[in-house]
């Protein structure tokens, strides 16, 4: 089940259910709080700048033709927060396990930094924490789960059966733990899909494209360089 890390970005959102959009009242420099941990806005923002800088650098180093649309940076972010929060949740439960990631996911990870060799170290970062995050969590969900099934005796269990087993672990853990998301990040992680979460009232055509549940080229076109990224269509 455990897939090769991809190195062109993926934004589909793994969701964490049972957890909501945080409150009005955030801490400032604060993206996302999950039980012990927290995520900060400059490093979600950090890294979004370098893995859009990255991802197209990786392509023009290797001569690729690619057919690159803008995407807004909002899209991307979101999808970075929810795998950071996904990422964190499944972390600490596997510390509870004693579980560490597997050799295949080590050499899954190995396989993409060969990719990303010619990167500065920023980027390489990057765009390695923003495509390894999810196949991280699935890594150690399907261990996670693996130990449950064998209080079992479930000997023929397959990664699949694992993996369902370790989402019902995670439930549990999250039911016990908060779980919050900044507003500012329109993101309903319980749906996966985008919410007018943000103080402010958008007006313009250009503000609310923001808020719309799919990306639209025409919206991403429009913004400020600094506000989008040139990347292959999502898959």
């Amino acid at each position: 089940m455990l897939r090769a890390l991809p190195v062109l970005p993926v934004v589909s959102v793994f969701l964490l259910a049972g957890c909501g959009v945080a409150g009005t009242q955030f801490h400032p420099g604060i993206a996302a709080e999950v039980g012990d941990e927290t995520i900060t806005t400059k490093h979600v923002d950090q890294v979004t700048a370098d893995y859009c800088a990255g991802v197209q650098a990786v392509i023009k180093s290797q001569g690729q033709a690619v057919d690159l649309q803008p995407r807004p940076g909002r899209t991307l972010t979101q999808s970075l927060i929810s795998d950071l929060i996904t990422r964190s949740a499944v972390e600490q439960l596997a510390e509870d396990y004693d579980v560490e990631p597997t050799s295949t996911f080590k050499t899954n990870l190995a396989e993409l930094d060969t990719v990303l060799v010619k990167l500065d170290d920023d980027q390489r970062d990057a765009v390695t924490e923003y495509v390894s995050a999810r196949p991280l969590a699935e890594d150690l969900l399907i261990s996670i789960g693996g130990i449950e099934l064998a209080k079992t005796s479930s000997a023929t269990a397959t990664d699949d059966d694992k993996y369902a087993a370790g989402q019902d672990v995670l439930k549990k853990w999250l039911d016990d733990h908060d779980v919050e998301v900044n507003p500012r990040y329109g993101l309903d992680v319980s749906t996966g899909s985008p919410v007018d979460t943000d103080v402010s009232y958008a007006l313009g055509k250009t503000a609310k494209g923001g808020l719309a549940a799919t990306d639209d080229t025409d919206y991403a076109a429009a913004l400020p360089e600094s506000q989008s990224c040139l990347l292959p269509p999502p898959r």
